[in-house]
């Protein structure tokens, strides 16, 4: 419990830090840059589908690669808005999710095996996803001991079943989905207008309180269950 408790201090760490750089380029891009940040957000409302697709594809295959995906959820946030940009990540790391676990399974399971059999934090997935595969799969989503991205090839290598990998994985991802890409659309807006959106706000509160409670509730569930 401890070590995850460390753990969950450095995501928010992360977090913080991630949009506090996203902030920083937005500012210097609108204001240094001559609105170079509203023409580039003016012309993704106006190019209908194609930047949303454009954005997906992109940010599917960083998954794929295994580029940590925050910055790529803020960013969503900036251009997109809370929702839409959410929606789009989403979707996005539900197709790269999808790509990583057949790959990890089918073309580097050896390779995944032979790098990380001996490790800790993979050998008690792999002993934990036995007994408890969901409420596993939802904890190392909410609280990850490793990068998302990596963890798609560590869950192929266990025994895990594809279909709960792939909704557990989506489904816990939503409340920091949202979080991060309400605080994207809140520089964005910030930067832009001079004007804070107070719904956002709030959607981003309720976002942070329903990872807190879930994250909680989750590690009591598994800790009741493996001392039982």
């Amino acid at each position: 419990m401890h070590r995850k408790k460390i753990y969950s201090k450095k995501m928010i760490v992360h977090g913080v830090l991630i949009l506090i750089l996203a902030g920083g380029v937005s500012f210097l891009t609108e204001h240094w840059g001559e609105g170079h940040l509203s023409v580039i957000v003016d012309w993704i409302k106006a190019s209908g589908s194609f930047a949303p697709i454009f954005f997906m594809a992109v940010n599917t295959l960083g998954l794929v690669i295994m580029i940590p995906q925050t910055l790529f959820t803020v960013v969503a946030g900036i251009l997109f808005g809370a929702v839409k940009g959410a929606g789009v990540c989403l979707c996005s790391m539900a197709v790269g999710s999808a790509m990583s676990f057949f790959l990890g399974r089918f073309v580097f399971r050896d390779r995944v095996l032979k790098k990380f059999q001996h490790d800790p934090n993979f050998m008690k997935m792999e002993m934990l996803s036995r007994e408890h595969p969901l409420k596993v799969l939802a904890l190392s989503r909410f609280v990850p001991v490793v990068p998302y991205a990596v963890a798609n090839y560590l869950w192929a290598a266990t025994g895990v079943r594809f279909l709960p990998f792939l909704i557990m994985s989506v489904l816990c991802l939503i409340p920091e989905t949202v979080f991060l890409t309400a605080g994207g659309h809140l520089l964005s807006s910030g930067v832009r207008k001079g004007t804070v959106n107070w719904e956002i706000v709030g959607l981003a509160g309720v976002a942070a309180l329903l990872i807190f409670f879930l994250v909680r509730a989750v590690q009591r569930s598994i800790e009741r269950d493996t001392s039982g």
